[in-house]
């Protein structure tokens, strides 16, 4: 969503997880953002990468004074760079580009900022349709267009192989994020499900899939055959995979991290690959939460118990909330449940530039990483 995711050995492990670690500490440690370091180097448990994925610090640099001061670790803005020069030097050395999707010549996006970027984060929800919420919005979703959809041809394949050759050409260790997945299969599946007729969807406002279970599967499948550097293919050298979830409820959230982690088993162990990744959750937020003062204290209950699972996860690195107002967090239905106003909260940040009730809790929840 936008606005409107062979054996080794314990020396070789221990060295890739020293450089994930140099890569997430030389982007926050101005902020603070990732601490607790002196944990084994096997595990993620105890440990993270706190952000914030929102449109409202653009061209408002009052907000991003106030996200500074949150001392988080990154923020996002579902593009390759910030859209103004700020007054706060974190609002650079926090930031996390995104190559939101499929377009020609973009591979000079991925090395477009003044200094080398300590992380890439690639396409956004490619596994979904996700034409704009509200009249004359943005495309929520890369997906929306057949050739970010269609998970297995050989153009956007191509097309992460020039990206992440040209992102690590001008930062050799920074880390490469997977393309976001929105995850939408009701059945659950982890991205691992089915994806026999996304290659051939049009995706056309009359003739489309509403997404592809198993996209991240297929991807996987397709980028493995094309090489992004010495020994290393274009599925190897992603770091970090990361999704996406809204849910009503933490013990519904806790359930799809879990199902991730699952699913996932396999290149998340140390035990069976040569350079294990980890996850990342990069939009979050209670769904049906309409007010950011947030009176019932249930969008707090919910922090409180989704972080304290990712915390505690062995595998789980990194979260970022998804922040945006009433006047752009569209609704929509979960499960078989329609949302009972058009409208959602989500703000850490309000329009004015200051913290909400919300936004100083989730700092403090992020506060020691």
């Amino acid at each position: 969503m936008a606005p409107s995711a062979s054996t080794t050995t314990s020396a070789s492990a221990a060295t890739a997880t020293a450089t994930l670690l140099a890569v997430l500490r030389g982007a926050s440690a101005a902020t603070g953002g990732l601490r607790g370091l002196d944990a084994s180097p096997t595990t993620w448990e105890g440990r993270g990468l706190c952000g914030l994925a929102t449109d409202m610090l653009d061209m408002s640099d009052n907000s991003m004074r106030t996200y500074c001061n949150m001392h988080l670790g990154f923020w996002w803005n579902w593009d390759y760079k910030p859209k103004m020069a700020y007054s706060s030097p974190c609002s650079t050395e926090t930031f996390t580009p995104m190559i939101w999707g499929l377009s020609a010549g973009h591979q000079n996006q991925a090395s477009a900022n003044s200094v080398p970027q300590t992380r890439l984060m690639g396409y956004n929800e490619p596994d979904l349709w996700g034409p704009p919420a509200i009249p004359g919005g943005n495309c929520l979703s890369s997906g929306t267009f057949a050739p970010t959809f269609q998970c297995g041809n050989d153009e956007l394949a191509r097309d992460w192989q020039a990206l992440v050759l040209a992102f690590k050409a001008k930062s050799p260790d920074g880390l490469v994020v997977s393309p976001s997945m929105a995850d939408a299969d009701p059945a659950g599946t982890a991205s691992a499900g089915d994806y026999s007729q996304c290659n051939i969807s049009p995706q056309t406002t009359e003739n489309h899939l509403p997404y592809c279970g198993g996209w991240l599967k297929c991807f996987k499948e397709s980028v493995s055959r094309f090489q992004c550097g010495e020994n290393t293919n274009c599925w190897e050298v992603i770091d970090v995979l990361q999704f996406h979830a809204y849910e009503y409820t933490s013990e519904n959230l806790i359930k799809k991290v879990k199902t991730w982690e699952t699913t996932w088993a396999e290149d998340l162990s140390w035990a069976n690959s040569a350079k294990p990744k980890s996850l990342w959750l990069t939009e979050f937020a209670r769904a049906g939460a309409t007010d950011s003062s947030d009176p019932d204290g249930k969008t707090a209950a919910f922090m409180d118990e989704s972080i304290a699972y990712m915390k505690a996860s062995s595998v789980v690195s990194g979260w970022s909330w998804f922040s945006q107002d009433t006047t752009t967090f569209a609704s929509f239905t979960i499960g078989d449940l329609p949302p009972a106003s058009p409208f959602w909260a989500s703000d850490l940040i309000n329009a004015n530039g200051d913290a909400t009730v919300i936004g100083e809790h989730y700092a403090s929840l992020c506060k020691g990483l």
